[in-house]
């Protein structure tokens, strides 16, 4: 198969600074755009954050976090559950790369399956997570081996049922299950408003800032 290598320079904008190269590997009939579209970031850090359903009308929560991190130079993405597809082979490109670490990934509802799913495809084919985060997910599930630190916060349905996720088999890593109802602050807390919680919102930023930290 042929293949050729397509570099787009960012020329600095000051006079005296060195042009700033972007490289990816273009297939024998693949568009530019298609190889450009699962390129890896300019970070190593492979961070996701995916809103739930309805257009993520309850999970703005994801924007401001990420935005929050990004300020903090941690490079958070807040992206659509639906789209898994597309940055599971972004993942896979950064990893093939040498590339993809820390593997962190954040779901609200939909959002929370999809990164339940992302972390079995991931594990499955040799790719650790290091940290993954579920917002009051639709389901509870075994954790597989592979994921380094899972964290679940509930905050829906029976409080005396936690619903929670257990070790899969050969896991090895964290499994925390928090429901958050019954912390100080959060005791209101919903499916509907769970991302939206100023007090949540930090639990889960520090989450993210020491695995960026850890890993990166």
């Amino acid at each position: 198969m042929m293949r050729f290598a397509y570099c787009a320079a960012l020329i600095a904008v000051m006079a005296g600074f060195p042009a700033l190269v972007a490289c990816t590997t273009i297939n024998d009939g693949q568009s530019v755009e298609q190889a450009l579209s699962i390129a890896p970031s300019v970070s190593s850090a492979q961070i996701y954050m995916y809103r739930g359903g309805f257009n993520g009308v309850f999970s703005t929560g994801i924007n401001e976090m990420a935005s929050d991190l990004n300020s903090k130079g941690v490079p958070a993405k807040a992206v659509s559950w639906s789209a898994k597809d597309k940055t599971l082979a972004q993942i896979r490109a950064a990893r093939a790369q040498g590339r993809a670490r820390p593997i962190i990934l954040v779901g609200h509802s939909l959002g929370a399956s999809v990164v339940i799913a992302m972390a079995n495809d991931l594990t499955e084919a040799g790719i650790p997570v290091d940290l993954v985060i579920t917002l009051d997910p639709l389901y509870a599930t075994t954790v597989p081996k592979g994921v380094r630190r899972f964290v679940n916060f509930k905050a829906s349905g029976s409080k005396e049922n936690p619903g929670s996720f257990s070790p899969g088999p050969g896991f090895d890593g964290e499994i925390v299950n928090v429901d958050i109802r019954n912390l100080p602050k959060l005791e209101k807390s919903s499916h509907w408003n769970i991302v939206n919680q100023s007090d949540l919102q930090k639990r889960v930023m520090r989450e993210i800032r020491n695995a960026y930290h850890k890993g990166g």
